[in-house]
């Protein structure tokens, strides 16, 4: 079962299905009945519509960079710095102050902790293309972030995993080479839209931030479905998937801002941080603990992490529109004054120098006319 489930897992951060028959199984009488057959239907169908949505997204992320933008971003890798040290370093340690402040069980605190540890997933380059941020910067971040998880993931793991467990974790290189085809595939095909049919990318771009759309709104209710064993969490598991995601958009903005990054970087690093990619969770978590009485447990943490990552993305999002609607009413308000201050004192400065030009004409006409009697 564990070797299906793992197959079934490895979709990129949308795809939040994952083992449904450890959640069925936990949750009635008996230990050996298998979940309903349109449970395996709507897995299969979630893993199908994510992927291609995803892969759809970033299709339409590649169609607003080039490869100038990205050597831009590697010939001053300041903000890749930045994200990594938010995203590996921050957020696990956030991670692990937070399941011990809890006093969350073992199992859950494993899944938190695993889930912090996870790259940055696809959805965070449609969040920054939404809020204006630098969405060259996202795709070079979940890009690296997700190479260098292979490393890290086990080293935060081995840090803050001794106080549950002391067992070592297997790293899903499948599942993070299938993750990085996800991201590079589809972008590089954007990029080449870019490049031969410029006049197609602004709609492309527009349907994929419909599909984005779609993607998470499709994703939050069929695992809603899925997984209803996460519905019967403490409220400790429910407090910590929601308040993880935001203090690691919290943290990223700050900690970018201190270092006096631009304010699109900052948002940028921001999504970066507090959107883990889920499916490399539910992987690791399967390959790992496979044979575990916590797994269980550890799988309600990114079956409640996804949507409240996506919903506090969005509600994040809609702030700053709503920010960006009101300023920008507020510079066109101020614009239009500045232009009426400025055409009046325009009107005065020609007025000013008509009146200057009239003085000085007004001798030459008079010895013109008198100039006839002199001689």
């Amino acid at each position: 079962m564990a070797e299906t489930a793992t197959l079934e897992a490895y979709v990129a951060d949308g795809d939040l299905d994952g083992n449904w028959t450890i959640s069925w199984n936990s949750t009635t009488p008996s230990m050996d009945q298998p979940p309903p057959k349109y449970i395996e239907d709507l897995k299969q169908a979630n893993k199908v519509i994510i992927t291609a949505l995803l892969a759809a997204i970033m299709v339409a992320m590649g169609c607003i960079v080039t490869l100038d933008d990205f050597k831009r971003v590697l010939r001053r890798p300041v903000g890749v710095i930045i994200g990594f040290l938010s995203q590996f370093v921050v957020l696990p340690l956030t991670a692990f102050g937070l399941a011990h402040a809890l006093q969350l069980k073992a199992g859950y605190a494993l899944g938190l902790l695993v889930t912090a540890t996870c790259p940055g997933g696809v959805t965070s380059n449609l969040y920054t293309y939404w809020s204006d941020g630098d969405v060259c910067l996202s795709i070079t971040m979940t890009t690296l972030s997700t190479t260098v998880a292979m490393g890290m993931m086990p080293l935060n793991l081995f840090i803050y995993s001794r106080s549950w467990t002391s067992e070592s974790a297997v790293i899903p290189y499948g599942n993070i080479a299938i993750a990085l085809a996800l991201i590079l595939v589809p972008v590089a095909m954007g990029m080449f839209i870019k490049y031969k049919k410029p006049s197609w990318c602004k709609l492309i771009t527009r349907l994929g931030s419909i599909f984005g759309l779609l993607a998470i709104f499709i994703n939050i209710i069929l695992n809603g479905i899925i997984n209803p064993s996460m519905f019967t969490s403490p409220w400790q598991v429910w407090f910590a998937t929601f308040i993880l995601p935001f203090l690691g958009y919290v943290f990223g903005y700050l900690f970018a801002l201190a270092l006096r990054r631009p304010h699109a970087e900052c948002r940028t690093i921001s999504f970066e941080t507090g959107a883990q990619n889920i499916g490399l969770a539910l992987a690791l978590l399967l390959v790992t603990f496979e044979d575990s009485e916590l797994l269980a447990d550890m799988f309600v943490i990114p079956s409640l992490f996804g949507p409240f990552l996506l919903f506090n993305a969005m509600v994040l999002v809609g702030l700053y529109l709503a920010w960006k609607r009101w300023c920008g009413s507020i510079d066109k308000a101020e614009g239009a004054e500045d232009h009426r201050e400025e055409a009046v004192q325009m009107s005065r400065m020609e007025e000013s120098e008509t009146s200057e030009k009239d003085k000085e004409a007004s001798p030459r006409e008079v010895h013109l006319v008198e100039s006839p009697r002199v001689f």
